[in-house]
């Protein structure tokens, strides 16, 4: 008897411990990206539009830093979502755009490179709206794993 709960304790706080998912949950990560090789960086071709970039292997952020998924159509009447970041989200996120003028920033959805927009200005007001997903659904589905 104590051997069984021993291991079901075992395997409960194994459970805990790991960096498992539920079924159903997407991760996100955007972090810096260049379009020449740097080393220790990742090489990534965004499937939507074919470019070949260089990620950092560090997400700067996550669907953690996330404090509101919204979903929204452009104007084509194409899915997007507009995600409004924490307070420490939106710190890291005009520090990130501040330092990456005129450089792309990866938009990685459960490793895939999705979006690679180039930074034009910083963003300072913690809002950034994602664009390309493959059908209404799959926004959807990322906008209720992503929404507190």
């Amino acid at each position: 008897m104590k051997a069984a709960l021993a291991a079901v304790l075992l395997a409960l706080l194994t459970g805990c411990a790991s960096d498992a998912r539920m079924p159903g949950e997407h991760r996100l990560a955007i972090q810096p990206a260049r379009t020449a090789s740097a080393e220790g960086w990742l090489g990534m071709t965004d499937r939507h539009s074919g470019a070949y970039l260089w990620v950092s292997p560090q997400a700067f952020l996550t669907e953690a830093d996330v404090a509101q998924a919204e979903l929204a159509m452009t104007p084509e009447q194409q899915p997007a979502i507009v995600l409004t970041l924490t307070a420490a989200g939106r710190a890291t996120l005009a520090e990130l755009t501040r330092r990456g003028i005129n450089q792309p920033l990866a938009v990685l959805v459960d490793g895939e490179l999705r979006l690679a927009p180039i930074i034009r200005e910083p963003v300072l007001d913690g809002r950034v709206a994602l664009t390309g997903f493959d059908s209404l659904d799959e926004a959807e589905a990322l906008v209720r794993d992503w929404s507190r």
